[in-house]
């Protein structure tokens, strides 16, 4: 469906329509590399994803037009794009992977201007570098660590060190940023699956993550959350008891935890949400949660691991030191997995900078450009 709007609207030499977001490999054969160099005739900076049309001499002559896809602004802002770095008329190379259906589509993994500098895709983004050894994490008048901002300050949490949820026993498992498998027969290290989940994780994986429901704009819950490639603030409210996880991943997503005793709802008096029902503690200088009331309608993690309304989450957050959030959960779902198993990653602190507002929606314009 997307190729043929997209050819028609090519076709009457009309800029593509915007589509939403969508699972990379399932569209593009990321295994695949194609090089092309032509002239930038239209710069599209939006979101889900930033477009640029592309025309190429042929090689019989005519001009051929190609639409480049990128991933999100505020993902091309960290590996240093501006709206202002490609402009029409510029030629360029372009590196990158090609659709799977043949049409002339290519997904960016690199920009090469005219001048030199090559702006990569967001995936080949580094964490900023901080100078000097780690700073102690900053810390509230009551001694409780921060896991936000010191005031005065900006930041936010950014760069998984883990692409996907893995069982700690499994070892090394290799896998994409968007928890694609590079071996299939590594399906049943990733968790303890129950037959019918291990079945359904690895048709979303020979699938390639078509049907992610991410792709459809719905919310990253559970443990996602703190894998979207746009980041986590966390804001703290003491005097409220009280502390929000604000997502990057689209839509102004975020979840409340409630830090003042309260017990967690009895879940058949409540409506199952993407992202449950939580209630946290401190443990010295861990955050503790436990959230319940999850429905089946998203995937928890990267990759398209399943789970059952019975899902049951305790989390830990702490902050080791200034730039490093560690995140641990253990997965509680009997319908979905043989025991409970735990995974665990770092983030990176983003400093001096607000998280960008990122939308899921069609042809997000960038308001300021």
């Amino acid at each position: 469906m997307e190729t043929r709007l997209l050819a028609l609207a090519l076709a009457l030499g009309a800029w593509p329509p915007a589509w939403g977001h969508h699972s990379i490999a399932a569209q593009y054969d990321v295994r695949k590399s194609i090089t092309l160099r032509g002239t930038v005739s239209r710069f599209q900076w939006t979101n889900p994803h930033v477009y640029f049309l592309l025309d190429v001499a042929g090689a019989a002559g005519p001009v051929e037009r190609w639409v480049i896809e990128f991933a999100s602004k505020p993902e091309l802002r960290r590996s240093g794009w501006s709206p202002e770095l490609l402009q029409v008329g510029d030629v360029v190379t372009v590196e990158g992977s090609p659709a799977r259906d043949g049409s002339k589509e290519v997904f960016g993994k690199s920009v090469l201007l005219a001048g030199g500098k090559r702006l990569l895709e967001a995936s080949g983004a580094l964490p900023p570098k901080a100078p000097g050894p780690a700073q102690p994490a900053p810390r509230w008048p009551d001694g409780h660590v921060r896991l936000g901002p010191a005031p005065g300050q900006t930041g936010y949490w950014a760069y998984p060190s883990a692409a996907s949820l893995v069982d700690v026993t499994a070892g090394t498992i290799r896998m994409n940023s968007e928890g694609l498998l590079a071996n299939l027969a590594d399906a049943g290290k990733v968790a303890p699956f129950q037959p019918w989940a291990k079945g359904l994780y690895e048709y979303r994986q020979r699938t390639l993550l078509k049907d992610d429901p991410m792709a459809s704009c719905l919310p990253p819950g559970g443990p996602r959350q703190f894998q979207v490639p746009n980041g986590l603030e966390i804001l703290e409210q003491p005097e409220r008891q009280r502390v929000f996880l604000m997502s990057g991943g689209g839509n102004r997503n975020w979840r409340l935890i409630p830090l003042d005793g309260r017990p967690l709802p009895n879940v058949e008096d409540e409506t199952p949400s993407y992202f449950g029902f939580s209630v946290g503690k401190w443990e010295g200088d861990t955050l503790v949660i436990h959230s319940i009331g999850f429905n089946e309608r998203f995937w928890f993690s990267n990759g398209g691991l399943p789970h059952t309304e019975n899902l049951q989450l305790t989390e830990r957050i702490s902050r080791p030191d200034f730039r490093t959030l560690r995140y641990e959960v253990t997965v509680n779902d009997p319908g979905a997995y043989t025991r409970p198993w735990s995974s665990a990653w770092t983030l990176q602190w983003v400093a001096n900078q607000e998280i960008e507002e990122y939308f899921c929606d069609e042809d997000n314009l960038d308001a300021g450009r």
